[in-house]
């Protein structure tokens, strides 16, 4: 199996985030206006598609890992898993009781927020096992 290197990682990631964002300016302002429903689902998923691609380069990173790097990826995606699955939780039980009012907007932010706890939590890992603690 070749080596998938950080700088092919990189760059692949730098590219898929560009594609998004290109996406996000160009067709996520008209999802709203788009009367046809498959149309709006179209455009939706489209923008999804790069996002969903570095989520695959990530898994793809952590198994041409050595062992210590795949149980820091673990152990990171663990805690922030559990981080955001507990704010989820207080969230939806705070709404249900009538407490907090959010719109299902709210979930656009899950995934940004899983991804930064992850970052954050191996970004410590890393340090703490000796390493440099990049990502």
């Amino acid at each position: 199996m070749s080596r998938y290197t950080e700088k092919r990682y990189r760059t692949h990631v730098l590219v898929a985030m560009a594609v998004y964002m290109l996406l996000m300016f160009l067709a996520w302002p008209y999802v709203r206006h788009v009367s046809s429903l498959p149309w709006k689902i179209a455009l939706t998923l489209v923008v999804v598609l790069p996002v969903v691609i570095v989520i695959w380069l990530m898994a793809k990173r952590v198994m041409h890992s050595d062992e210590l790097e795949q149980r820091l990826h673990l152990t990171a995606l663990s805690v922030a898993t559990g981080v955001v699955c507990a704010a989820s939780l207080i969230g939806g039980f705070l709404c249900a009781a009538g407490v907090l009012a959010l719109d299902g907007d709210v979930l656009i932010w899950v995934a940004p927020v899983l991804s930064l706890l992850y970052g954050a939590t191996h970004l410590w890992l890393g340090r703490r096992y000796g390493g440099t603690g990049c990502l």
